[in-house]
């Protein structure tokens, strides 16, 4: 659902910021762009400063590794029921200013295999997991993508909900603002890691911030699935 008032916030949010708009709202080919190396960052990759590379050394190798992981990946998910959840689906959606520094996909259980497969012959290695999600870190590229399975009815309504979105082409899906809020919402209130627990939290805000869904929506998609996590929602927003 677009809401009336998005553009409205979007611009607010950006005029705050001291951003154009189309930084604000990036899409996920944006947000998927500005994570690995674009035509911005090679140009600024080339510059020099008193005959010494700007990029500091080791980290234009794993910058370039995260490109071809990035191409590799998108290539392997186009047509496939498998959507972008997490931090790069906010930033697609505008309600974080900065670039997500990983990738997280919801999938579909019957791909799980084939995923796992897929991604240990990119190097990925299985560092842990927990209930639906398992967590890879990839040494090359410096980089973590998470994988949760759509088991619960939560995530099996945001990957049957997921919209298209493209990359270089290639056919990839996006989860709605409204699931993607109540996935936050879910996070938030399992999270250890207080830094990341807030973030959580500041994601849902950003959400709404920008016009992306209401907390009516969220909060209906949670009574209907998990009604045991209002009160969570009740504390992001306190």
């Amino acid at each position: 659902m677009v809401h009336p008032n998005r553009s409205q916030k979007i611009r607010a949010v950006a005029r705050a910021a001291r951003i154009s708009e189309r930084q604000v709202e990036v899409g996920l080919e944006g947000a998927l762009w500005e994570m690995g190396p674009n035509d911005l960052t090679e140009f600024a990759d080339g510059l020099q400063f008193e005959g010494k590379p700007m990029t500091p050394p080791g980290s234009q190798e794993a910058w370039e590794a995260r490109g071809r992981f990035r191409d590799a990946l998108t290539a392997f998910l186009s047509g496939k029921n498998v959507a972008f959840i997490g931090g790069v689906a906010v930033r697609s959606y505008g309600a974080r200013i900065e670039p997500t520094k990983d990738y997280d996909i919801l999938v579909d259980p019957g791909l799980l295999k084939d995923v796992t497969a897929f991604l240990e012959s990119l190097g990925g290695h299985l560092d842990s997991n927990e209930d639906e999600t398992y967590f890879f870190f990839f040494r090359d590229a410096w980089f973590h993508l998470d994988v949760s399975v759509a088991w619960n009815p939560l995530y099996r309504e945001a990957l049957d909900t997921a919209k298209k979105a493209v990359f270089q082409g290639r056919d990839l899906k996006i989860v709605l603002p409204t699931p993607l809020g109540a996935m936050k919402v879910k996070a938030y209130s399992e999270r250890k890691d207080l830094k990341k627990k807030e973030l959580d939290g500041s994601d849902v805000r950003g959400l709404l911030s920008v016009g992306a869904t209401t907390e009516e929506e969220i909060r209906g998609l949670l009574a209907k699935h998990r009604p045991d996590l209002l009160p969570a929602l009740a504390e992001i927003l306190a």
